[in-house]
């Protein structure tokens, strides 16, 4: 039982790790892949997928922490959040094609707000629903 814990740690923060990587890769490359559609806004809807997903897995990653449940995702939204914060001042500062833009990062921010909202709603249904 111990091993399968340490294995799915282990895996928690690798995806976590990889992901942030893979985030850092695309958003610091010169020309990152991008698909022409401009109805939904498409560069911003990538920005709140990649940290919702961000989001979640260091949510995951932060499981083992012994914290309440609202203080574990209130952190993984910040790292997110934070995380997306020092790349747009990377893009700004270290990049020629790239720029840093404050929509960028409230999309960041809302992708992982809306974790944030959907875990704390899940935590105390589950919550209500161990309890009686």
């Amino acid at each position: 039982m111990e091993r399968l814990r340490s294995k799915l740690f282990l895996l928690r923060w690798l995806l976590f790790i990889v992901w942030g990587v893979l985030v850092l890769w695309l958003s610091l490359m010169s020309d990152p892949p991008a698909i022409d559609d401009d109805l939904l806004g498409w560069d911003k809807f990538e920005h709140g997928a990649a940290y919702s997903l961000l989001t979640i897995l260091a949510g995951w990653a932060f499981c083992n922490f012994r914290l309440s449940a609202k203080l574990r995702w209130s952190m993984a939204a910040s790292v997110a959040v934070g995380i997306g914060a020092l790349l747009e001042v990377l893009q700004g500062s270290f990049t020629r094609t790239r720029t840093a833009e404050w929509g960028d990062l409230l999309a960041d921010a809302i992708g992982a707000g809306i974790i944030l909202l959907l875990a704390i709603v899940l935590e105390k249904k589950i919550g209500a629903a161990n309890r009686g």
